[in-house]
């Protein structure tokens, strides 16, 4: 048996997740890092973009004309007037996650 490490042996999260913490809020504006895609959330957790919409994957994937798009390292969000991606917003829901005990 293969025991999982990294990325892939962290709990999953959903991107509602941090919707429903308040680190991102419908109608927050998503960037990609060089600013050329951008996406309104939804307050579903999904983004729209356009003539897109779904979740940050598809969404991401569509922006580029990709078939496959990884939405949180993708997708950044302003912080003080700096991109950061959304993986960093995941990142401290894993960490209260672990510190609730889940």
């Amino acid at each position: 048996m293969q025991v999982l490490t990294g990325k892939r042996a962290e709990p999953r999260v959903a991107f509602i997740s941090l919707i429903e913490s308040g680190l991102v809020k419908p109608g927050t504006h998503l960037f990609d890092a060089k600013r050329r895609h951008a996406a309104i959330v939804r307050a579903d957790g999904t983004l729209v973009s356009g003539i897109h919409a779904g979740s940050i994957h598809k969404v991401g994937a569509l922006s580029q004309g990709l078939d496959a798009c990884n939405g949180w390292t993708f997708w950044h969000t302003e912080i003080d007037g700096r991109l950061s991606p959304i993986d960093d917003l995941r990142s401290l829901v894993r960490a209260d996650m672990a510190a609730a005990g889940g």
